[in-house]
Order: structure tokens, then C-alpha cells, then sequence
């Protein structure tokens, strides 16, 4: 799915000969949300891998995906580890995804996306069955596949991580200030929208509300003072622990309990 760009895909696509690559182009929408739509309804296949633009798959990545598929024939949502990477500079790392416990939705809307999006194969069925598509709203930009991967564990999709690394998660450093902003704000119409709308678990909404801006601090307050903003980070923290220092706590050691167990896994 071509979004409207103007640096010769077309033809380099033009020039593979195979008749299982097909190509189309449509007018850049401004985010990825509408050309993963276009995608999914053109699929003709039963499963559907992801992959944006500037990130990268290993050779292996299909065969593996497959052999998964065999084995687990009931997982709706598969996702590999991957290597993330900074161009221009030697800064690798290995983000991990998961880990798929029960109770997702709930997990993951209060300790955050587990999903990447270009290490993802889903159930093209379960996507169909369940009327669910990537937001595209302007509100949703860069969150848009967070709110479709809490979706499908909301209607009950079964998620499995693969534990090796299969592709590459290229993280431009150019675009960290500006999509951070973004996705702090976006996020928060997300998490709003998820909190008073769609989530079954917590009747007071308002206390689940308030708990997820004392988390969202916290996860603010950490970022300043990693990009040594300190004054700001600080500041940010303390509002999140001032807020709720039970919740906060609760908080901070699920997160780290979840790294450690990463980190082993």
C-alpha cells in the first residue's frame, strides 16, 4: 500500500515480475492507519503481517511465522521480538514483546502497547468478524495501533509472542521530540476513550481515570529525566506519586516485575 509517495516506488514495484506482489497508490491520508486499512481489505490471504516502511524483516521472518501458525492454529495475534535501531549512530537494542497474560486488555490498558506493529501477523477473519480496523482519526495518529491490538483483546483474541528477534524497529531520531508531544497527547485521547467507552472491568471510571494521569506522569517524569530534562521530570514525577502513591507504587513495581521477566523470558 503506496501512500502517496513520490520517490520512484512505482516503478522500481513495477519492474518485479512476480504475480503475487501487488501494488497500489492512493494519495497520502497523513498517517498509517488508512493505508493498513486499504491493505487488509485487499487481502486475500487468511493471516496479514504488518510491515511500515522503514523497518525491516528478517529472511527467516515468514518461514517462522508460518511454523507458528501450525503449531498454535488457535493464536488470532502473533508478535516476534525485534531490534531496534538508530540510524547514524551505533544504539541497538532488543525490544521484546509481551508478555501475553490474561486478562490483556486490562494489562495493557493500564501498563501500555506489548504490541510492535511491524513484528504483527493477525487473523485476517478475526479482524472481519469483530468489524475492526486501525482508527483513523487525527486524534489517534501514532496510537492507532495500540487502540486496534486492545480491540482484538477485548473481543477475545488469543495473542502469542515469538522469543527471537525477526526484524528491525528503526527509531528516527529527527522525529523523537515532535512524535513524543504527539504521542503523549494522543495517547491520553486513547486511554479516555478506552476508560469511559469500551472498558468492561472498572465501574467507577473516574478512579481508573484518575489512576491512568498518575501512571502517565510517572511514564512522563521518566522520559524527561532520561532525555535530561530534569527539572521538568521531577516534577512530573511527583505529581504521579502525589496522586496516588498506593497506585503509583503498585505502579512501578508491575513494571519492573514485567522488565525482569523480559529481560529472563
Amino acid at each position: 500500500m503506496d501512500d502517496g509517495s513520490t520517490d520512484g516506488t512505482r516503478t522500481m514495484i513495477e519492474s518485479v515480475t512476480d504475480p503475487r506482489v501487488r501494488y497500489e497508490w492512493a494519495s497520502n491520508s497523513g498517517g498509517p492507519a488508512t493505508p493498513r486499512n486499504r491493505g487488509i481489505d485487499a487481502a486475500r490471504a487468511d493471516w496479514i503481517c504488518f510491515l511500515d516502511a522503514d523497518d525491516l524483516w528478517y529472511p527467516n521472518k515468514l518461514e517462522q511465522t508460518e511454523r507458528a501458525i501450525r503449531s498454535d492454529p488457535a493464536t488470532d495475534l502473533f508478535c516476534h521480538d525485534v531490534v531496534t535501531s538508530v540510524p547514524g549512530s551505533d544504539l541497538k537494542s532488543l525490544s521484546r514483546c509481551g508478555p501475553f497474560e490474561k486478562d490483556l486488555y486490562r494489562v495493557m490498558l493500564i501498563e501500555g502497547n506489548q504490541v510492535i506493529t511491524s513484528a504483527t501477523t493477525v487473523r485476517r477473519d478475526f479482524l472481519n468478524r469483530h468489524q475492526l480496523r486501525f482508527n483513523t482519526s487525527s486524534d489517534y495518529v501514532i496510537v492507532e495501533d495500540f487502540d486496534l491490538w486492545l480491540r482484538m483483546a477485548l473481543n477475545g483474541g488469543q495473542f502469542k509472542r515469538l522469543r527471537e528477534p525477526l526484524g528491525v524497529y528503526v527509531l528516527e531520531q529527527d522525529s523523537i521530540s515532535t512524535d513524543l508531544t504527539r504521542f503523549q497527547r494522543n495517547r491520553m485521547v486513547l486511554l479516555y476513550d478506552h476508560v469511559y467507552r469500551l472498558q468492561p472491568f472498572e465501574r467507577d471510571k473516574d478512579r481508573l481515570w484518575h489512576e491512568l494521569n498518575c501512571y502517565l506522569k510517572l511514564e512522563q517524569g521518566k522520559t524527561l529525566v532520561a532525555r535530561k530534562q530534569f527539572g521538568a521530570g521531577m516534577r512530573a514525577l511527583a505529581l504521579g506519586f502525589r496522586g496516588a502513591p498506593a497506585g503509583s507504587i503498585k505502579h512501578s513495581v508491575s513494571k519492573l516485575v514485567r522488565r525482569i521477566r523480559k529481560s529472563i523470558s
